[in-house]
């Protein structure tokens, strides 16, 4: 079964109404029993005050007419009227103490439930060890209805408390009738029907609603795109250089109303259902009021009587549909889609294989043996039978233009793909059998969109060895050989210092200092036990000459490592012990750098036609050839203090 045919058949099944509605109270007790235990007693407790106060309200009514028949003075020294006063004066507190409470227990339970259905939506979504699940659409869509998107963002929370609240009328309903059945049983149930029949019909319109809503699940995530964007720092540079602010806006706006256009359609077409709630309802609860009052003029029910079943009459009716079932049908649709998420990534192709353990590999070293690989819903081919060797405890570069493929080969060797076709060997094992996880952790990267985590400096390092428990040392001897420890030692707090600005007391750090704190990270990942370490285009964002000492330092600092550089500067890479060219998915040219100079193939035009960007058109000796260049290759190899400087400046 496709993902789409998955995807429907669970969106049919998980509808918001009655079906979300119970998924959500089946795991209310497993968010906390004892909260939950309460919050039913409480339910119960609260729902028949309503019919006791009624019956005790006509109990005192009868006691007064009695003691009026009697005498007020013999009345009152019999003390006949403190019972019933009493009685009723504590019903009155109890049912006005009862609801409040009800709300506050569930409104914990609520935020317990909320936190786990979170919880549960990022371990569905972190446990797959391939990262597919998270490049694709429809799983998108449905984490996003997941997240409440496109249901008013309403919480499992508001839901809960909603629950607990319309539970308490309806079953207060109940108790109403059951009251005025000592009237007329049929009476009782013509109105316990009519109101029941109604809110059904409101509920139900509400939930065709609530679906048409999360039927643009795509469009609302979208429209969550365009107000995220006008509220990122990183963004607001941009809109306000180039004047986006009021178009984003007008973007905002439109798909909003695009979403929106299905539920105002819903939304009209049920418009009649309240008035005509309201008109079925006066023109029933009128003719109950009339027959209470014919029977009471004909003395077939005492004063008391009638007050008892006028009160029951209200309090049939006495919840009508408002914002708590708005809060239920919005905040409870969210629910399926978090249960159907685990199975939805598992279609989704993330879920890898292999249980062989990892431990110390690799030794010789790893191959890829005609690998192709397409991303899933791609309509081409990133490789097409693609062979290249990478020997354990060398390093390798590999370089070409943007969109050669390097970062898709990359995602391969991390296994967060498997191949399309072909087979990766790690010293002769195929990549497939090995545990993934077990295989990722012996791979450390720094991508060139790497996280800079808004925490502190000491996690953003420990990270790479968070098996190791942050440990101090691991820490130090990392940040040391990245040349970090200056850098750490210049914040206001050391390594307690948050690395954001966006927080008080945060520090941001350059984009040179950034890169420290990431090669610190990877080698702290090699204390830890990594095997092979990747650099896939980090410095990107640096200047030609720190992005040359930043590759040096590391070259040097994982020399008999199993090491892979990216890049698309062929200048940078110059001192990997071998270099692969990647065109098009293949492998067209390999050799160490002067060798593929001299064969004067790719390689050597690209590095001459770079090298030229730097060449000295006044100097006759500087030419666009590898001369003037390979001169600031010695340069900066020398590791010069100017150069290591530039690093840290860039």
């Amino acid at each position: 079964m496709s993902l789409g045919a998955v995807l429907d058949a669970r969106r049919a099944r998980s509808r918001p109404g009655t079906g979300a509605v119970w998924a959500t109270v089946r795991l209310l007790p497993g968010a906390s029993a004892p909260l939950a235990a309460a919050v039913a007693l409480g339910v119960v407790t609260a729902a028949a005050l309503p019919a006791l106060l009624a019956l005790a309200t006509g109990a005192l009514v009868d006691s007064v007419e009695a003691a009026v028949g009697t005498g007020l003075q013999s009345f009152l020294t019999e003390r006949r009227l403190v019972v019933p006063v009493a009685t009723v004066a504590g019903l009155f507190v109890a049912a006005r103490v009862a609801g409040p409470v009800v709300r506050v227990v569930a409104d914990a339970l609520g935020r317990r439930l909320d936190s786990q259905l979170q919880a549960q939506v990022m371990a569905a979504t972190s446990a797959p060890a391939g990262i597919a699940h998270l490049e694709d659409p429809e799983v998108l869509d449905q984490v996003a209805v997941a997240q409440g998107v496109g249901t008013s963002r309403v919480t499992v929370r508001e839901a809960t408390v909603g629950l607990a609240s319309v539970a308490t009328g309806r079953l207060a309903s109940v108790g109403s009738a059951a009251v005025l059945a000592g009237f007329r049983w049929w009476l009782a149930l013509v109105l316990l029907v009519v109101h029941t029949g109604m809110h059904v019909l409101l509920t139900a319109n509400l939930a065709n609603t609530v679906a048409a809503l999360r039927g643009h699940a795509r469009r609302f995530r979208r429209t969550s795109y365009f107000r995220d964007l006008g509220l990122s720092p990183a963004a607001g540079k941009e809109l306000r250089i180039f004047g986006l602010g009021s178009w984003v806006g007008e973007r905002f706006d439109a798909d909003w109303r695009s979403a929106m256009a299905q539920f105002w359609v819903d939304r009209r077409r049920g418009r009649w259902l309240g008035p005509a709630y309201s008109v079925v309802l006066l023109v029933v609860q009128g003719g109950a009021f009339a027959l209470l009052g014919r029977s009471a003029v004909r003395g077939e029910i005492s004063l008391g009587e009638l007050t008892a079943y006028a009160i029951a009459v209200g309090g049939v009716a006495a919840v009508p549909i408002g914002i708590d079932d708005l809060n239920i049908g919005y905040g409870t649709a969210s629910v399926p889609a978090v249960l159907a998420l685990p199975q939805v990534v598992a279609t989704s192709g993330a879920g890898l294989d292999g249980e062989r353990p990892a431990e110390g590999l690799p030794t010789k070293g790893i191959r890829f043996e005609g690998v192709s690989f397409r991303y899933p819903g791609g309509r081409g081919d990133v490789f097409y039978d693609l062979d290249l060797d990478i020997p354990a405890g060398r390093s390798l570069a590999v370089v070409g233009n943007n969109g050669a493929g390097k970062t898709s080969l990359v995602k391969l060797l991390c296994r967060l793909y498997d191949p399309t076709s072909g087979r990766i060997l790690v010293d002769g094992t195929d990549l497939a059998e090995l545990d993934p996880r077990a295989w990722q952790r012996r791979v450390a990267a720094i991508f060139q969109d790497f996280i800079h985590y808004d925490l502190p400096v000491a996690d953003n390092i420990g990270f790479g060895a968070i098996e190791r428990g942050h440990d101090p040392e691991v820490l130090a001897q990392a940040a040391g050989r990245a040349g970090a420890t200056g850098i750490i030692d210049a914040l206001p707090w050391g390594w307690e210092t948050v690395l954001s600005r966006r927080y008080r007391s945060g520090v941001d750090l350059s984009g040179g200092q950034w890169q420290r704190v990431a090669m610190a990270r990877a080698l702290a990942a090699v204390e830890a036990g990594a095997g092979v370490l990747v650099l896939d285009e980090p410095t990107a964002a640096l200047d030609v000459r720190a992005e040359a000492a930043f590759y040096d330092r590391f070259l040097q600092l994982t020399r008999g490592i199993t090491t892979v550089v990216i890049s698309h500067r062929f200048s940078t890479v110059r001192r990997a012990d071998r270099i692969v060219v990647m065109e098009n998915g293949r492998i067209s040219e390999a050799g160490d750098h002067h060798g593929l100079l001299a064969s004067g193939g790719r390689y050597a035009h690209m590095f001459r036609l770079q090298a030229a960007r730097f060449a000295d058109p006044a100097d006759p000796t500087d030419s666009a050839g590898s001369a003037g260049f390979t001169h600031e290759d010695d340069h900066l190899a020398a590791g010069s203090a100017d150069e290591r400087g530039g690093l840290d400046r860039a």
